[in-house]
């Protein structure tokens, strides 16, 4: 049996409205695939991509409980 089948199967013992969901979940799913991000995050439209990597060492949450709560 293939996937398709199998998909077939399974959906053919749904109540009807969640095949209606199905449905929708998987027009969704098309689109995706169609429709790519068109404007990908680069550093000029993201305002923390310059900041990746900025930190080459340690953590920024390192000792973060002592500073908020004490010792």
């Amino acid at each position: 049996m293939t996937t398709k089948q199998a998909i077939f199967e399974a959906i053919e013992q749904l109540p009807e409205q969640q095949q209606e969901d199905v449905l929708r979940y998987v027009q969704q799913l098309a689109r995706t695939q169609k429709s790519p991000d068109p404007n990908p995050p680069n550093s000029s439209s993201d305002p923390l991509a310059n900041f990746i990597g900025a930190v080459s060492k340690g953590s920024l949450a390192a000792n973060f409980d002592s500073e908020l709560y004490g010792d």
